[in-house]
């Protein structure tokens, strides 16, 4: 996600740091929404040092924000990394509110909601995960909360991208149980595969080289299975 403010120099932070090392008002350059600047910089440093590496300290400089200020709305680091991923689930929600189908057939708008699924999560989601995994072994509790909840929220989304795409529900009515089934087929079969790629290492060109022919394929599959649903 873009940040939403000018990204602030170290120096600028520097002048902004009282005799104690705590951080004091930002200006009034820096003025807005006081949480979204500081995921943004817990993102940051989520993401540049592990979850075991991320220090309040450093979140509170490139905030800037006092320590005070961020513990009066995170407990600690596990709730910052969890609001991060929520953030993050949050995007992909948005989703459903801007994603237009392409005309064509029921295959060919399916293959442009996969698509445009598997980039939002390549945009949003892969770094969170490569920290999750990282720390998996030492910090279980997180990982298996970043899957049950990215998880959850994911197949909530996609049920009803799937409803809205494939044109058998109103928009706003809630998903059934056949399209929340469908749903992880579809994100299991499609969804996954290509973000197992890009956590492995393969370089984000290659993949969407291969995108269009691998998802068209998938596609496929999936009429198949949901036909039987």
């Amino acid at each position: 996600m873009a940040r939403t403010q000018a990204k602030v120099k170290r120096g600028d932070v520097a002048r902004t740091v009282g005799l104690r090392g705590r951080v004091g008002r930002p200006p009034k350059a820096l003025a807005g929404n006081i949480e979204e600047r500081i995921l943004d910089a817990a993102r940051e440093v989520f993401l540049e040092r592990g979850f075991d590496g991320t220090s309040i300290d450093e979140i509170a400089e490139r905030a800037p924000a006092s320590k005070p200020t961020i513990y009066a709305r995170y407990a600690g680091k596990p709730a910052l990394f969890a609001a991060i991923v929520e953030r993050s689930i949050g995007e992909l929600t948005a989703l459903r509110s801007t994603y237009t189908p392409p005309a064509g057939t029921v295959q060919e708008k399916l293959a442009g909601l996969a698509t445009a699924i598997v980039d939002r999560a390549m945009k949003e989601s892969i770094g969170l995960l490569r920290v999750t995994i990282g720390e998996a072994y030492r910090f279980p509790d997180l990982s298996c909360q970043f899957h049950e909840v990215s998880r959850k929220r994911t197949t909530q989304v996609v049920a009803g991208l799937l409803a809205d795409t494939i044109g058998s529900a109103a928009p706003k009515r809630p998903p059934s149980k056949t399209y929340e089934a469908a749903a992880e087929i579809f994100i299991d079969l499609i969804v996954l595969p290509l973000l197992m790629r890009a956590l492995m290492g393969m370089k984000e060109r290659t993949i969407r080289k291969e995108m269009p022919g691998f998802v068209r394929e998938r596609v496929k599959i999936f009429l198949a299975l949901h036909a039987k649903l």
